[in-house]
């Protein structure tokens, strides 16, 4: 799979879980990354959370996406990063 299937695929999975947004961030929201780049991925309203990323970990794909959930995300300036940088999909 492409990068760019691999999160619409993981897109795909986080509505599953009825996330009420599905936010892509970090270098390949901003367009900065690299071939080998990981996959951050951030949402809200899923309940569970721990579930949904043990799925994201199946994805058949030699890529790392980072699941992030926003409803509990304490960090500051990422959080900021992604109000300004994130993409929704």
């Amino acid at each position: 799979m492409t990068a760019e299937e691999v999160i619409q695929e993981a897109a795909k999975l986080c509505r599953s879980f009825h996330a009420q947004r599905v936010i892509l961030y970090g270098s390949r929201a901003k367009h900065t990354e690299r071939e080998r780049s990981d996959i951050d991925i951030a949402v809200t309203g899923v309940e569970k959370f721990e579930l949904l990323a043990e799925k994201i970990e199946e994805l058949p794909t030699l890529y790392s996406v980072d699941l992030l959930n926003l409803d509990t995300c304490k960090n500051q300036l990422l959080l900021e990063d992604i109000r300004q940088y994130g993409r929704e999909i």
